[in-house]
């Protein structure tokens, strides 16, 4: 069984996306970006989970309705050289900042030997 590596509770913004202060760090395997809405999104349907390359590559056309959730293991497993942020991208912008997202990062950071 994997364990979350990071996990974030995220205010929807009233914007086109969003994106989490929690990261997949740098030199990672990552292999799966979980979510669990805990406050409907509103005035979107739906939303994408993904990165600033590929916004849906973690979830598509997901619910905004609260507790909604998703293991997000669509894509396979990929290496991020650099840091990088999840975006959450609903597909009309709120109408407010009163969505809220619970995000959880699954990775394998390997750490080569210091000496």
């Amino acid at each position: 069984m994997a364990v979350p590596a990071g996990v974030m509770l995220t205010t929807i913004a009233v914007a086109a996306f969003t994106d989490t202060t929690i990261q997949i760090p740098a030199n990672a395997l990552a292999y799966a970006v979980s979510v669990r809405v805990t406050t409907v999104i509103p005035t979107a349907t739906n939303f994408s989970v993904g990165v600033a390359s590929a916004a849906t590559r973690y979830g598509l056309l997901l619910s905004t309705a609260a507790d909604t959730t998703y293991a997000g293991t669509d894509d396979s497993m990929r290496f991020y050289s650099a840091a990088t942020s999840i975006r959450l991208t609903p597909n009309f912008t709120p109408g407010d900042n009163s969505g809220r997202v619970r995000v959880t990062i699954y990775y394998l950071l390997v750490q080569p030997p210091s000496s």
